[in-house]
């Protein structure tokens, strides 16, 4: 049971809620405006798409319209027969219902954005109550409410946020296998939970499901940990966390992901089920498949905020070279000689990723405290090594630094919460003694 002390009232959290929904509001609708009015042309088209830091949603915004006339001119049938992303698909019901009175822009997509943009905070409070307690849950989620890079792409037409809502969710499901001793009932509502959360993601980005492996493998370890140091079965945590990662490995075999066709997206990741006929070892099809990743990546216009990209994987033994210098590039990018350059987003741009990048500099550091202080606590190791290795395996695959500072909001997210239960480490032990 968890004290009083450690938990806030339903009430307080839908209060923050509640602010935290019309504040995301309101920036939907100032970013509309600036657009509308063409304020910045340069930085956004006049449906509010970000023309240079979300090029890939103009042509999503495209799609869900063409998606929202289809349905509702020729209805249902030809809305499914409709090649589309399933996000694409989503925002299309919210065009049909909200965007014959706004138009097909930012803020028709609102009410979808909205929902993941809570549903991200909502997740990293309960995550980290889960974890660590209500407060650092409260304040991590109030960090990433207001983070300006992240806020700004939420109100976008990218699956991004939808991502990161099913990443956050599945962690707090895993953090509860790990941590909780269950009942068959709770460990099959989670089990249940988890295997939605897997198979909207797998709908809408496939091509990033080793991360979801890579989530198991992890929560994997920690489990047989707990079970070894207790020296209990858990079985019911066991048995649903073992059909959890059957459903996880069958999944790419049985159910189509339309986001593994989207030939203009580079692959930042690995499906290890791409070649199941050919005759190379699994290692050699992986290098082969890294190599291709970075490949793809050098394809970006932003050749100028490319790294390493001359670099290229033959063997497994080029990988593990490269391994500490991902995790410089994981962790640390875009580096400081990079911040003041001219990219794509144009400085302004440059100068809120190297601010935003400056700021998580200092959070590695109150994270690291977290992580020695609270080693002892299993959950928490599944937050750490998550992040770290969904960073590492960035700067292993992804050459330009702008795809690679989108693709790491996840893992940064739980960075944030590790840092926020850190400086509350170092409030509540070292500044009280002064």
């Amino acid at each position: 049971m968890r004290s009083k002390v450690d938990r806030l009232s339903t009430l307080t959290i839908t209060h923050w809620l509640l602010i935290a929904a019309v504040f995301h509001i309101l920036v939907t609708v100032l970013i509309f405006i600036v657009a509308h009015f063409r304020l910045l042309p340069n930085q956004f088209d006049q449906t509010g798409v970000g023309i240079s830091f979300s090029i890939d949603g103009v042509r999503y915004r495209e799609i869900s319209a063409q998606l929202a006339d289809a349905l509702k001119h020729d209805g249902l049938a030809q809305w499914r027969r409709i090649d589309a992303p399933v996000h694409c698909r989503i925002f299309s019901l919210s065009f049909v219902l909200v965007g014959s009175v706004v138009g097909y822009n930012i803020l028709a997509a609102e009410p979808i954005n909205l929902i993941y943009y809570l549903g991200i905070l909502g997740g990293i409070y309960l995550l980290a109550r889960e974890v660590f307690n209500s407060k650092s849950g409260l304040v991590a989620a109030g960090v990433v409410a207001v983070w300006p890079s992240f806020l700004l792409h939420s109100t976008q037409f990218i699956r991004d946020s939808a991502c990161i809502f099913y990443l956050v969710g599945l962690m707090l499901a895993l953090a509860m296998l790990i941590g909780r001793t269950l009942t068959w009932t709770k460990a099959l509502l989670i089990a249940l939970s988890s295997i939605l959360l897997m198979t909207v993601f797998w709908s809408t980005r496939g091509n990033l499901w080793n991360i979801v492996l890579t989530a198991l493998a992890i929560a994997s370890l920690l489990l047989i940990v707990r079970l070894i140091r207790d020296r209990k079965l858990f079985l019911p945590n066991l048995t649903m966390l073992l059909v959890i990662i059957f459903t996880a490995l069958v999944m790419p075999t049985r159910v189509p992901s339309p986001s593994l066709d989207d030939q203009r997206q580079p692959k930042a990741v690995i499906v290890l089920s791409s070649a199941p006929n050919s005759k190379q070892t699994m290692w050699s099809r992986l290098i082969r498949q890294f190599r291709a990743r970075r490949e793809g990546f050098r394809l970006y216009r932003a050749r100028a905020s490319n790294i390493d990209e001359d670099r290229t994987f033959y063997n497994g033994s080029d990988v593990f070279k490269y391994l500490p210098r991902a995790a410089v590039v994981g962790f640390f990018a875009p580096f400081p000689r990079m911040w003041f350059e001219s990219g794509t987003t144009g400085r302004p741009g440059r100068l809120l990723a190297a601010l935003e990048t400056l700021v998580m500099y200092f959070l590695y550091v109150p994270a690291a405290l977290c992580v020695w202080n609270e080693r002892r606590k299993l959950t928490m190791w599944l937050i750490f090594l998550f992040a770290s290795t969904g960073m590492v395996a960035l700067g292993l695959i992804v050459v330009n630094a702008g795809a690679l500072f989108r693709l790491r909001y996840a893992f940064w997210t739980l960075t944030i919460m590790l840092a926020v239960r850190g400086l509350e480490i170092v409030k509540g032990k070292y500044l009280t003694r002064s």
